[in-house]
């Protein structure tokens, strides 16, 4: 009996492009910065918060004595603290738009290039904090890193769909 010609059954491989993977990451990631601004006793949409009250007692509670160096911290005692409500409408807005854009894929270097600047503005005021806060923002820094280089709201997000759209409007090149 010849079994040189019986075939043999391989198991069906769930292949995923690079690119498709990083628009998986890329939604996933959103929700770390939705819930950072929308949910829990930390949400920057808080009307605590947003009053600027929430955010001076945050930083004259721990952040002062954690930043990387004194001109950090004296930038946020002598310009923050006093302008707190700014700043809060400032971080929960910049927290929100970079978890929308991610999610919907919209602009995603923008969103990319806001939420490495953020997690780089965390390092440099919550440097002594903790290993666990300082490595979630490396890891926010690289991903933002990532989605600048790689643009993946071209796969499942409305990057995509602007490009197809206006394929000759030059700066969408840029942004999505």
């Amino acid at each position: 009996m010849n079994t040189s010609n019986t075939k043999t059954i391989q198991p069906k491989r769930l292949v995923i492009s690079a690119i498709t993977a990083l628009a998986i990451l890329r939604i996933l990631n959103s929700y770390n910065w939705l819930n950072g601004a929308f949910v829990g006793k930390d949400s920057k949409f808080a009307p605590d918060f947003l009053s600027g009250a929430g955010l001076a007692s945050r930083i004259n509670g721990g952040f002062v004595h954690t930043a990387i160096n004194s001109g950090v911290a004296s930038f946020l005692t002598d310009t923050v603290v006093p302008h707190a409500s700014i700043f809060a409408w400032m971080l929960a807005l910049g927290e929100a738009c970079v978890g929308f854009s991610l999610l919907l894929g919209l602009f995603t270097r923008v969103g990319g290039f806001f939420a490495f600047t953020q997690g780089l503005v965390n390092i440099l005021v919550v440097f002594g904090g903790g290993a666990d806060t300082i490595g979630q923002n490396y890891l926010l820094m690289v991903l933002g890193l990532i989605f600048i280089l790689t643009s993946p709201g071209r796969v499942f997000g409305l990057d995509g769909l602007l490009l197809k759209k206006f394929p000759n409007f030059r700066i969408l090149k840029y942004l999505c």
